[in-house]
């Protein structure tokens, strides 16, 4: 009996060592993912800043404007800008129209 004690304790230690460190790789992989799912909440904040920025300038030719408004609307933001863009999309394509 005293043998099957030992092995059990044996083998507990082991399984214990090993959940120990499953949990700690579990645990890092989820701060990895974390930390990655941040970056790409800053970098789509930034990319909509920056589309924003070229569709409200007007000193940025028509065509131009309505391309960038194009990805601005196929990422699915939704507001005054989206408004915005529908109008330029609009003038783009009258214009195009026009020259032909």
């Amino acid at each position: 009996m005293e043998k099957v004690m030992e092995k059990i304790k044996k083998w507990w230690g082991w399984a214990t060592l090993i959940a120990t460190a499953f949990s700690i790789l579990i645990g890092g992989f989820v701060k990895t993912i974390r930390k990655i799912d941040d970056q790409n909440e800053e970098m789509n904040k930034t990319i909509q800043m920056a589309e924003k920025s070229i569709i409200w300038n007007d000193k940025i030719p028509k065509i131009e404007r309505a391309s960038v408004c194009d990805d601005y609307l196929s990422r699915g933001f939704n507001s005054y800008t989206k408004k915005l863009c529908e109008n330029v999309i609009l003038q783009d394509s009258t214009l195009s129209k026009t020259d032909e």
